[in-house]
């Protein structure tokens, strides 16, 4: 054996295979691009889809009957409006820059804020919808009955909707916290971690 034990050692330590290899700078423009157009996308499905919730409930503030069922709609309408205000001011999709360097920065700035959007999505994306939906329920369940139907099947019919909507609502909040845990991995893998 010649040389000295702690260079063969060292030889040893640099000969395994690393457990996951540097992204390049292209590949990170790669995916800040990829992350862009997705962002995009995504935002543009959900201001079609505010501007469809809100067309839902428009009639039924502008309709004579229920103050419950009115007044649950014009919040739902005001909740949309501020959630998608909101979406666009804290997770709009940021042109890429071009060149090096400055690239990995913007990646993860934007992978930090798309990030905290998902995990905050509760409160500034469900939360808002919960007053409205709370007097929409409440004004079909005490003042607006379904004509032609007895009161006891309209009752179960809508437990069974708000079921429906808690289970939905719990479900995109899910959903959410499963994006920021991925984005914290894409965070951590940027980061060299």
């Amino acid at each position: 054996m010649t040389g000295d034990p702690s260079d063969e050692l060292q030889a040893l330590w640099r000969a395994q295979p690393t457990e996951h290899q540097p992204m390049t700078l292209a590949e990170i423009h790669q995916r800040a691009r990829k992350m862009e157009r997705k962002v995009h996308r995504r935002n543009l499905t959900e201001y079609v889809a505010g501007v469809l919730v809100i067309l839902a409930f428009a009639p039924v503030l502008l309709r004579n009957g229920s103050w419950m069922m009115q007044g649950g709609a014009a919040l739902i309408i005001v909740a949309t409006v501020m959630v998608l205000g909101h979406l666009h001011r804290m997770a709009s999709a940021r042109a890429v820059p071009e060149g090096g360097a400055p690239i990995v920065d913007f990646h993860r700035q934007e992978l930090v804020r798309q990030r905290d959007a998902l995990r905050t999505v509760g409160r500034w994306y469900l939360a808002p919808f919960l007053p409205g939906l709370a007097l929409v329920i409440a004004g079909r369940w005490f003042q607006s009955h379904a004509r032609g139907r007895p009161i006891e099947t309209d009752h179960l019919i809508i437990l069974v909707v708000a079921a429906v909507m808690a289970v939905f609502m719990g479900f995109v909040w899910a959903l959410n916290q499963w994006g920021a845990k991925r984005l914290q991995k894409r965070i951590d893998e940027l980061d060299g971690r």
